[in-house]
């Protein structure tokens, strides 16, 4: 990727044309919400510039590689395939290093939001940054690191001006 001022480097990839369609300034959007994610991590290692690749997808793709690589033969939200184990991995000074690769599902996130009562674009921007943050290693299988990273998500989220994506 070209060398660049920015904090982090996104590439969104746009594998179904229901994205453009929803007209929410995706292209704009999620390198903005990567990089307030990046800025909000602690303890991130000085000098490292995270690349992250971003493919907008729709369920039938998503619920592909849910199948291959969770074994759940239906479609999710995102899906996270990261590069490192964790965020203490990624050794300082190194520059730019990709991070991994963040999968959203269009369908599906809209339906979510409808049934949760969300604006479409609010529960998007949720997943971008919940996609990250498992790319730097943080999970919610433990109830201790779910809600570190529950907490995380709903700072980054109110400096978007999105309200707690959890109540």
């Amino acid at each position: 990727m070209p060398k660049s001022n920015s904090k982090s480097h996104v590439d969104t990839l746009f594998d179904s044309p229901l994205w453009g369609r929803a007209r929410l300034g995706a292209k704009s959007l999620v390198p903005e919400l990567i990089e307030m994610a990046w800025t909000n991590v602690p303890n991130r290692p000085r000098g490292f510039v995270p690349e992250v690749s971003v493919t907008l997808t729709d369920d039938a793709s998503i619920r592909i590689l849910n199948r291959e690589h969770r074994g759940k033969d239906k479609p999710t939200n995102v899906l996270s395939f990261p590069d490192w184990e964790s965020l203490g991995d990624i050794p300082a000074g190194i520059g730019e290093a990709p991070v991994g690769d963040i999968i959203v599902a269009f369908e599906t996130v809209k339906r979510e939001a409808l049934e949760q009562g969300k604006p479409f674009k609010a529960h998007f921007s949720h997943m971008i940054v919940h996609g990250f943050l498992h790319l730097l290693g943080y999970d919610h299988i433990e109830d201790d690191m779910a809600e570190e990273m529950e907490a995380l998500e709903i700072k980054i989220l109110k400096k978007a001006g999105i309200s707690n994506p959890y109540i």
